[in-house]
């Protein structure tokens, strides 16, 4: 005998919800019309998940705030097209949302007013807040009541709840893709160019005349012909420069190009490791300087760098999981978009777009 299949196998609610949404949106279009031409004010769907709708109400109210000081800044088409731009966007994460938090109720995941109540604790101590009446203030500013806020704080923590739970839960990047990608981009890890020097120096007073200039000057060609016939630039520096390292035999340490004066750059980057300059004639006074290493293009430790590559690689898994995840969620739900942009004047029920 034939058996009649179930009517849940005959009328699958997949196809049955799309027509009867439809069906909801003609009959609404229906009565906005009719209420429109008695100058009722209606609010528009701008999209529908499964059996929640979107509405642009709810995308301007929490846009307020922003819509008011971006009044105050643009004007006419510039302020029309941003905040286009912004209710568009802010009705696709509503969307993402609704699908995380109906995936949430499916699987049973939820957090306790305790949980919302450390959540508030910390958000007012990290925002140095020691009383509720202060919150509630911040939260006036921000067009929003306390209650509100816990709500919107409510359903926060379950999505992140969530997507820890199903997502960054499964993101693990092994120290071998680290170390990997440490070696593919070592480029991107190059520090600046650095030289180590030793000086000796010889200052020009200030207003000093060009005699005083010259026997400067002169001083410093009777250093250079010492350290010509092989005295110690160490010993030099300490009996001669009037630098502050004169005590240390003129050790500088490590330097790059930003932390040296302009006429000194060149020296200090071509000289051969060992060799000293001549006399080099700067505002300050005369140096002699002495190229003790260099590297031209240093690399970054790998020890020093990899926990960063570690957060880069891990952030970059995660994001792109998530998008996947939440295609997943779309094409098991029902997601129609009843808007578009319309030539910056705002968002407007409109074509369903592609999703």
């Amino acid at each position: 005998m034939t058996q009649i299949p179930p009517t849940s196998d005959r009328f699958p609610l997949g196809r049955l919800l799309p027509i009867a949404l439809s069906l909801l949106l003609l009959l609404i279009s229906g009565v906005k019309e009719a209420l429109a031409t008695e100058g009722i004010l209606i609010d528009s769907v701008m999209a529908v998940v499964n059996h929640h709708a979107i509405t642009k109400n709810e995308i301007d109210r929490e846009l307020k705030p922003t819509f008011e000081k971006l009044h105050a800044a643009y004007q006419g088409k510039a302020y029309r097209q941003l905040i286009a731009s912004l209710e568009y966007n802010v009705m696709m994460k509503k969307i993402n949302e609704r699908l995380e938090l109906e995936e949430a109720d499916r699987i049973g995941l939820s957090v306790t007013d305790d949980d919302v109540d450390h959540a508030i604790n910390d958000i007012m101590q990290k925002n140095n807040i020691t009383a509720k009446w202060q919150l509630e203030n911040a939260l006036a500013s921000q067009g929003l009541t306390f209650r509100q806020y816990r709500h919107k704080l409510k359903k926060q923590l379950i999505v992140m709840k969530l997507v820890n739970q199903e997502v960054r839960s499964t993101v693990v990047i092994s120290p071998d893709e680290v170390r990997d990608y440490f070696l593919k981009h070592r480029d991107k890890y190059r520090l600046p160019a650095h030289v180590a020097l030793a000086d000796i120096f010889l200052s020009i007073p200030e207003g000093a005349t060009p005699a005083q200039v010259a026997d400067i000057e002169k001083k410093g060609q009777h250093i250079l012909r010492q350290i010509g016939r092989g005295d110690d630039f160490e010993m030099l520096a300490g009996s001669e420069s009037q630098g502050p390292n004169a005590e240390s035999g003129g050790l500088l340490g490590d330097l790059t190009k930003d932390q040296l004066l302009p006429e000194l750059i060149g020296p200090a980057f071509s000289l051969p490791i060992g060799q000293t300059s001549g006399l080099i004639r700067t505002s300050r006074g005369f140096y002699i300087i002495k190229v003790l290493k260099r590297e031209d293009q240093p690399y970054q430790k790998f020890d020093d760098i990899k926990q960063t590559i570690l957060n880069k690689l891990t952030k970059k898994t995660t994001e792109r999981r998530i998008r996947l995840w939440l295609e997943k969620l779309r094409a098991h739900s029902y997601v129609a978009i009843y808007a578009k942009r319309n030539n910056g004047t705002g968002v407007t029920p409109g074509d369903i777009l592609p999703r």
